[in-house]
């Protein structure tokens, strides 16, 4: 009770606050707001690109993109603030399904401002910025998340939906990893487009290298190419992009194979073998696991069993990535490094606990001569004279 008036203020300060910003009208706004804009850091003022205009509402949405041209497009100008900025972004522009849709008129797709702000305009380094990487999702769902907006263009909008339910969202929002992917990174930023059929495996490449060379020297790359597939997209989808399982191997319900593959196709001996492997070492990797835990918990050290338990993890994972050479041969090279490690991690915890048994047993004798020495030692006092004798 007693921080009931301290609470009371706080929220009276606050209604207060929201009331003067909505009783703003939009010059006072976009002034208040222009005070944190990296432009008037950098000594711009609102002339810049109101100059000539009856009222800033003037400025039409086909014309945004043009105006910011002016300054970011000249390499000149922009060396005074930073020799390294691009200024190319107009260029890119253009090209994208964006900048096409504007040019012909079409005011209802996205340019410069509705991106990067009009008037609080921030560095994509500061995390407070719209298209600072954990921000970018949710931009691009202001228009693309909006089922009413996205219907004239003939576009679904459950890209957001899809991509928070993906890998690539839980590792930039959960874990914090701003080199994940996000909108930007697959579809680019200014010169934004839909990646085509014959494109993707590169888009993807660019951050799963092996998985992409392997797919490009495999069978299934003419293959795709030939009936127009959209290749990584067939067993991974767009943007609701699962962790992979094993369990996605197989030619039975459920599995990803299962989709085009059945016994009487080709390659189902080898699904069928590649499926029994990685159940295979995965089996050996929890027994291997479940060893070694046996000896650490009763103190034995077991380094050398938990380095080669480490390798059987790697060569596990190589292994999944070897998936994509579709192919028997490079994929059964790998996990049998990986069934030779759990092998020689299960040995050193076998090892261990042998040791161990042979320790607590000569601890068992030691401690039953010793025993017997003190029995006897007891008798022998007991039959000694005494004192009085």
């Amino acid at each position: 009770m007693t921080h009931t008036p301290t609470i009371i203020a706080v929220v009276t300060t606050l209604l207060l606050t929201t009331a003067r910003l909505e009783a703003q009208s939009p010059e006072a706004a976009a002034r208040a707001a222009f005070t944190d804009d990296v432009h008037a850091s950098a000594g711009t003022t609102c002339t810049a690109c109101h100059a000539g205009q009856p009222t800033p509402a003037a400025l039409r949405r086909t014309q945004i993109a043009p105006l910011c041209a002016k300054c970011h497009s000249d390499a000149a100008y922009m060396r005074q603030f930073n020799p390294q900025v691009r200024v190319d972004q107009f260029a890119q522009y253009v090209t994208s399904v964006h900048g096409r849709q504007m040019a012909k008129g079409e005011e209802r797709v996205a340019t410069c401002s509705d991106c990067h702000g009009a008037h609080g305009i921030r560095r994509v380094s500061d995390a407070r910025a719209p298209v600072a990487p954990l921000n970018v999702a949710m931009t691009c769902a202001r228009c693309h998340a909006d089922a009413t907006r996205m219907k004239p263009f003939g576009r679904d909008a459950t890209p957001l939906a899809d991509w928070s339910a993906s890998v690539h969202a839980m590792a930039l929002l959960k874990r914090g990893d701003t080199s994940a992917p996000t909108c930007s990174t697959c579809h680019g930023s200014h010169g934004a487009v839909p990646p085509g059929v014959n494109q993707v495996a590169n888009v993807c490449s660019q951050c799963h290298v092996r998985e992409g060379d392997l797919f490009r020297a495999s069978p299934k790359k003419a293959i795709f190419e030939t009936i127009g597939q959209a290749e990584c997209l067939v067993c991974h989808s767009n943007h609701r992009i699962e962790p992979p399982q094993d369990m996605w191997i197989g030619i039975t319900a459920g599995a990803v194979c299962a989709m085009c593959h059945d016994n009487a196709t080709n390659g189902s001996q080898t699904i069928a073998q590649v499926r029994q492997q990685l159940d295979a070492l995965s089996a050996a990797i929890a027994e291997a696991d479940a060893v070694l835990t046996r000896a650490e918990r009763a103190g034995m050290l077991v380094d050398e069993g938990r380095a080669a338990f480490q390798e059987a993890h790697e060569q596990q994972i190589n292994a999944r990535v070897m998936v994509h050479a579709f192919t028997a041969g490079p994929f059964n090279d790998v996990a049998a490094q990986g069934l030779a490690a759990t092998a020689r991690a299960e040995t050193s915890g076998t090892q261990a606990l042998l040791e161990l048994q042979y320790r607590r047993r000569g601890l068992a004798v030691a401690t039953i001569v010793i025993l017997g020495f003190l029995v006897t030692l007891g008798f022998k006092i007991r039959s000694l004279p005494s004192g009085d004798d």
